[in-house]
């Protein structure tokens, strides 16, 4: 039956080598050191013969940034600047010290030009003319100019072979670099001096056509006094008016309504009032009928005293009394409305004189408010040009004064914002070579030169060192890592059977821990047969499968393990028996029984199968039925078989065997194998029956400082404090 494949692992997410700068570094400690040692010593030889060979001598100019004057007449400059104002103003100052027309003028400079610098490097062999241009260009280039960091001053450096020529050098570009500032300043004082008079005299010539302006104006408008309008006669009379014109208006609205209300009494639709009736009453006629009227009530009153009231005399005296009453009632009636028409008619003639009065004052009131526009508009017009005049005034002083601050502040020393705090000084000094940077320098190159050696070689070595490059391989699930037998505290001598042998060491406890590991995965799974495997010889299979029986055993299993390198075996002789005893082979071949080859282990409780005798060895029996007959014979006695095959590198046989077992495990040799077939062997086991494990790392290097060094030793002591207890406890 064919076998069926076990699906593909699902690649690792990382990408690409793990490198480990501290292993790295630990790794080569020493080279480290010889690498600084001998950078010192470089740096020693390379700064004398830079003493000797290539010297150089710094000074420096220093420049102050004063604040400057607000105004001509102040005592001092100002108290202080911004950061940010001194930062600007002394970049712009350096971009013009380095001006080419400075360099120039510096270069020109008798002093200068007599300097070796000159002489030496700029002199024509041929014609004996200084090159003045190529001696700019070299200051342009070396001479440094920058601002000192929280001070208010900027400096100028250069640096030479000749001691001498440094400050002579820089101080004549001091000098050149100060007078093109002073002739700057000056140029521009010169420009606003020009710029204040030519104001001044335009507003002078201004000034004198607004007087004339004013003048004529005055003659013109015959314009005798500059009172305000507010104040004058026009304006009290107009005032008059008003104040008549008012009342006229109040008194004609009063007649108006006094008209209205006796129009309406005549018609009957408002009653007459109180006075009316009274007014009416006093008339002489009505008088007289009143009083008639009192006679015959006092003789009614007389009569009824003495009559009864239905007798003739009583009735009489009462119509008599009505009767007059009601004349009195008709004649005053008539008195009223006779009243009420003269009201009237006097009424009407007063609201008619009124309304006159009214019109004449409004004809009056008019030609006075004209008159007091027109002389409103003249003395607002006027009071313009005098307003014009007297900020034209105000100009022509300030322009004065300006011009005159000008000319004070042009002949002040202290105006300027710039001044020489510092000439350059003869250095004393080399500024270059110093030991303090050349040494430093000459250990960092050889350090970095021989740190870039080793980690491009460990860029560029694919070779499995460490866990960490097996966990970059996709599908790669380590199961353990087995030191290396130098890496042991415990001096152990030989990896083989350590874990019945050197049970206290470290390498016996890590074949432990990856015991521990392997069978809860294979419990889990159910897998009864391993098959280990490697790519390349010397990986350590036969090792790792005797002490991985050992470890099992002593958990109580009943272990069987099969030698099938036909190649090279030696797992029989590991485990105290004959590689050439009757086995394997012998079985596959029908020469022997399977009961035939099964020995004991004198090193631990274990059932070895030794690859068998060499003519029985035969390579392609693993292909046949018989090979899954023997492991299946040997399962139903053994809980556990490990089988030791050939690597695949030299032989395929471990991917036939792969087929026929149940679980795989993967051994890989530190510094032996590269990540390439590692990914190549773990992807073709994927496509196996029997499901790869994982991958049991072999042997990395860890002496020189790896992370698990101080794990193994503290192992080993802790193992040894173990062996301490139960020897006082006994």
């Amino acid at each position: 039956m064919k076998p069926t494949p076990r699906p593909r692992s699902q690649p690792s997410s990382k990408s690409g080598p793990s490198i480990d700068p501290i292993r790295v570094l630990r790794q080569h400690v020493v080279g480290i050191i010889v690498s600084g040692i001998v950078g010192i010593i470089l740096g020693v030889i390379v700064y004398f013969v830079l003493r000797f060979t290539y010297p150089l001598y710094k000074s420096e100019v220093i420049f102050e940034i004063r604040p400057g004057l607000l105004e001509s007449t102040d005592i001092g400059t100002k108290e202080s600047m911004s950061d940010k104002d001194v930062l600007r103003i002394a970049n712009t100052q350096t971009l013009l010290l380095k001006q080419r027309d400075v360099l120039t003028e510096a270069v020109n400079n008798p002093s200068v030009r007599n300097t070796t610098w000159m002489q030496e490097w700029f002199l024509d062999p041929q014609t004996g003319v200084l090159l003045e241009a190529q001696a700019v260009d070299e200051l342009e280039e070396y001479v440094k100019a920058a601002q000192i960091r929280n001070t208010n001053l900027f400096n100028a450096k250069w640096s030479w072979h000749n001691a001498q020529d440094v400050p002579i050098v820089l101080n004549a570009i001091a000098n050149s670099y100060l007078r093109k500032i002073e002739d700057l300043d000056n140029q521009q004082f010169s420009e606003n001096e020009e710029l204040f008079r030519q104001q001044l005299r335009r507003t002078r010539l201004t000034l004198q056509d607004l007087n004339d302006e004013i003048q004529g104006f005055i003659v013109s408008k015959g314009i005798t006094t500059l009172d305000d309008p507010r104040y004058s006669q026009a304006a009290f009379e107009t005032q008059k008016l008003t104040e008549a014109l008012t009342q006229s208006s109040s008194e004609l609205t009063s007649v108006q309504t006094q008209y209205m209300q006796t129009a309406a009494k005549l018609e009957g639709t408002l009653e007459p009032t109180h006075e009316d009736i009274l007014e009416a009453e006093y008339d002489v006629t009505l008088q007289r009928q009143l009083q008639a009227l009192e006679t015959l009530k006092a003789t009614e009153r007389s009569v009824l005293e003495q009559f009864n009231p239905d007798t003739p005399q009583v009735r009489n005296i009462e119509r008599n009394v009505r009767a007059t009453e009601k004349q009195i009632e008709s004649k005053r009636n008539e008195i009223l409305r006779r009243n009420l028409n003269a009201k009237l008619k006097t009424l009407g003639d007063s609201r008619s004189q009124l309304s006159d009065v009214i019109e004449g004052l409004e004809t009056e009131l008019e030609k006075n408010d004209a008159m007091l526009r027109d002389l409103a508009a003249d003395s607002s017009y006027y009071d313009s040009l005098v307003t014009q005049r007297t900020h034209l005034e105000a100009q022509r002083d300030e322009d004065l004064k300006l011009l005159n601050s000008i000319m004070l502040m042009k002949m002040r020393a202290d105006a300027g914002r710039v001044r020489l705090a510092n000439l350059a000084l003869t250095p004393r000094e080399l500024s270059f070579p110093v030991p303090e940077m050349i040494i430093p320098a000459g250990v960092l190159v050889c350090v970095g030169f021989f740190l870039g050696v080793i980690f491009l070689k460990e860029m560029t070595n694919q070779r499995i060192r460490s866990t960490g490059d097996l966990a970059v391989i996709p599908g790669a699930r380590i199961i353990g890592s087995i030191p290396d037998v130098d890496d042991d505290p415990t001096d152990i001598e030989d990896a083989e059977c350590c874990a019945a042998n050197e049970q206290e060491s470290v390498i016996a406890e890590s074949y432990r821990q990856t015991w521990s590991s392997l069978s809860r995965i294979m419990q889990r799974k159910g897998h009864a047969s391993l098959l280990v495997a490697s790519g390349l010889p010397g990986s350590g299979t036969t090792t790792v499968v005797s002490n991985l029986a050992i470890d099992a055993a002593s958990s109580g299993m009943t272990v069987a393990v099969v030698d099938a390198n036909f190649r090279r075996p030696s797992l029989a002789s590991v485990l105290g028996l004959n590689d050439e005893a009757p086995g394997l082979g012998d079985v596959l071949s029908g020469q022997a029984t399977i009961d035939d080859v099964l020995t004991t282990s004198s090193v631990a409780p274990i059932t070895v199968v030794s690859a068998g005798t060499p003519e029985h060895r035969i390579y392609s029996r693993f292909n046949d039925d018989s090979f899954d007959r023997f492991l299946a014979t040997l399962r139903s006695s053994h809980s556990l078989v490990i089988i030791d095959t050939a690597p695949v590198v030299a032989a395929g046989d471990a991917f036939t065997l792969a087929n026929r077992v149940d679980s795989l495990l993967l051994v890989v040799k530190a510094n032996n194998e590269e990540r390439g077939l590692i990914a190549r062997l773990i992807n073709q086991f994927s496509d196996m029956r029997g499901e790869l494990l994982g991958v049991l790392l072999n042997r990395p290097r860890l002496t020189a400082g790896g992370y698990f060094k101080k794990n193994y030793e503290l192992m080993a002591s802790y193992a040894d404090g173990e062996e301490g207890d139960e020897d006082d406890e006994s």
